[in-house]
């Protein structure tokens, strides 16, 4: 049986879980990251859409995880209750950037950058990770796709947010759905990018022949 697996269809190899998951496009290609959880046969998945946050069921069979074996199934419980205190208390927007926020166990997002509450699906899980396991989850600063996803990205939303784009240009990056699924292998923090990258074809592979 391979690491991943389709959410809905498929049973894995622990009853209870937190594993980093991602929806597929028609191409298979992973497009949209989000946590799933799994706790006392139920899962759901919490996950930011761009607009909102959301705690709730899978939707359909185009959702695909791994577990991540840097949370324990015993503090599954503490990891809900962090998850529905950040669903109370966030307010993300959406933009292509991370630089070390997170959000707190008690919901409240942290950051000592100009871009503040600010992210994508996957920035979102990467916050909510960090913030539950009190420590970087990915190396983030190894990812530097400043130009994603054109080339006049940053010089647009600094523009239409009224930001200094001389302030927010060293958190301006992009971690894929797909490199978020990868890290979901390795479990020794920070997860670095050599690391992920080392299984993006196979999981690529394997999710296009699925």
């Amino acid at each position: 049986m391979f690491d991943i697996i389709n959410t809905l269809t498929e049973v894995d190899v622990k009853n209870d879980y937190i594993a980093i998951g991602s929806y597929i496009n028609p191409e298979k290609t992973p497009a949209h990251s989000v946590l799933v959880i799994k706790y006392n046969d139920t899962i759901n998945h919490f996950h930011f859409t761009g607009k909102e946050i959301l705690y709730d069921g899978i939707y359909d069979n185009t959702c695909f995880h791994k577990i991540t074996e840097t949370i324990k199934s015993e503090l599954i419980p503490s990891f809900i209750m962090m998850c529905k205190r950040i669903l109370k208390t966030a307010n993300p927007r959406y933009g292509y950037f991370y630089s070390g926020e997170y959000y707190d166990t008690n919901g409240v997002h942290f950051s000592e950058k100009t871009i503040s509450e600010t992210m994508t699906c996957s920035g979102f899980c990467i916050n909510v990770l960090k913030g539950f396991l009190e420590k970087d989850y990915i190396l983030y600063t190894e990812w530097n796709t400043t130009s994603y996803p054109t080339k006049d990205y940053l010089e647009r939303f600094a523009n239409h947010f009224n930001i200094d784009k001389d302030k927010i240009s060293e958190s301006h990056r992009r971690i894929s759905p797909l490199e978020l699924l990868c890290s979901g292998y390795f479990s020794n923090l920070p997860i670095r990018k050599n690391e992920i990258d080392s299984k993006i074809d196979e999981t690529s592979e394997y999710l296009l022949n699925y």
